[in-house]
């Protein structure tokens, strides 16, 4: 069976002059032009669009939280703005032949493609860059750092990308904020996550050390006896402590890992009371098992961003090509003070003022979206 939907109607006949019914006058017959297509249907005239109700495809790279938002956040910003979409939804296929064939099929079926991950926004983008249909990336690393296009204001072909990456010195001139006698970092990322490696870990390197900063990896694969969670974090802690034996002047980033995104609770227990910030905003919240503070792009706002582009580009107000590549400015703060009283941290008040998303001591929402939210 096929992995698309297809719409199977009654039998009809086309409304030629010939076919009309006598009952109805000829007048309400559409103009070639017209916005209708008039089928009789027995007894009945049937009105319909000229176009398609249009068909998105989403290619997800593979089972995770974080896709799990960005799809049903792409699905409610449809629903109020172009409520007739047809969604379909397909994980992204083992080998590129199969690709190969989702997408050729994809060009009779559908009228825009999401790629949901880096995994397959790299993938598609290797094997369709210059395809018949619009593709767009949503929940996805830097696609020029990714070497996916050259330049920030637009691929010129028919993708169009947005980012879950803020810039590296915004980053860093973030952590300075947090903790100004910042000496060394401590960056988490899964081993086999070529994508956050190349985005995230690499571009904070290069400028953390220009500005003196020592960078401390700590990859973790799971895989791998050396590199399992509890070890690569004792062995940078010992690292971090060589300059720092009191830890006042560390802190650990997570980046964008899915895998590890999922182990927030495992890395504060081995962290030793350093604080935890996270490149995903999603991973505070009103837990015990929250990171300390984000700042980043949450995925729900990136997977709006995706949704406003698709929506211009089903409806024709731009050239997909044309896009400039999605960064969300400025990016979105989260602070969980029940964090920073577990390891007697204090949160400097600018942070505080800028944050959109603030947990109280107990866990409580203090603040969201911006918004104080009121006790009940």
């Amino acid at each position: 069976m096929s992995a698309f939907l297809v719409s199977t109607a009654l039998a009809s006949t086309s409304a030629e002059s010939g076919d009309w019914p006598n009952w109805i006058g000829k007048d309400l017959q559409p103009a070639p032009s017209s916005h209708w297509q008039a089928d009789v249907v027995g007894e009945s005239v049937t009105f319909s669009p000229t176009q398609a109700l249009p068909k998105v495809l989403v290619i997800v790279s593979r089972k995770a939280t974080s896709y799990d938002i960005a799809l049903k956040t792409l699905l409610s910003v449809y629903s109020r703005e172009l409520p007739q979409t047809q969604w379909i939804v397909k994980q992204l296929p083992s080998n590129p032949i199969a690709l190969a064939a989702l997408l050729k099929q994809a060009e009779k079926k559908v009228n825009l493609i999401y790629t949901l991950g880096s995994k397959a926004t790299v993938e598609v983008r290797n094997l369709y860059a210059g395809g018949k249909l619009p593709v767009i990336s949503v929940n996805a690393k830097d696609p020029v750092q990714l070497g996916l296009i050259d330049k920030y204001s637009g691929s010129g072909d028919n993708f169009a990308f947005t980012s879950l990456n803020l810039p590296a010195d915004v980053i860093l001139s973030f952590m300075k904020r947090f903790n100004p006698s910042l000496k060394n970092i401590g960056i988490l990322y899964a081993n086999t996550n070529r994508s956050a490696y190349l985005t995230q870990f690499l571009p904070l390197k290069a400028v953390a050390e220009q500005a003196g900063i020592k960078i401390v990896p700590v990859a973790v694969d799971e895989s791998m006896a050396d590199l399992k969670l509890d070890l690569a974090m004792g062995r940078a802690i010992a690292d971090l402590k060589e300059n720092d034996p009191q830890l006042d002047h560390s802190l650990l980033w997570l980046t964008g890992s899915s895998s590890l995104l999922s182990r927030v609770d495992e890395i504060n227990r081995y962290s030793q009371k350093l604080a935890l910030i996270s490149a995903v905003p999603d991973v505070v919240n009103q837990s015990q098992d929250s990171a300390l503070m984000s700042f980043g792009v949450s995925f729900v706002n990136n997977a709006h961003q995706a949704a406003i582009y698709g929506l211009q580009v089903i409806n024709d107000q731009v050239d997909v090509g044309d896009l400039p590549v999605g960064v969300i400015s400025p990016p979105d703060i989260a602070i969980s003070f029940q964090q920073a009283q577990r390891i007697k941290q204090k949160v400097p008040f600018v942070l505080m003022e800028m944050a959109s998303d603030v947990y109280g001591v107990n866990g409580t929402v203090i603040r969201m979206d911006g918004k104080p939210v009121k006790e009940r």
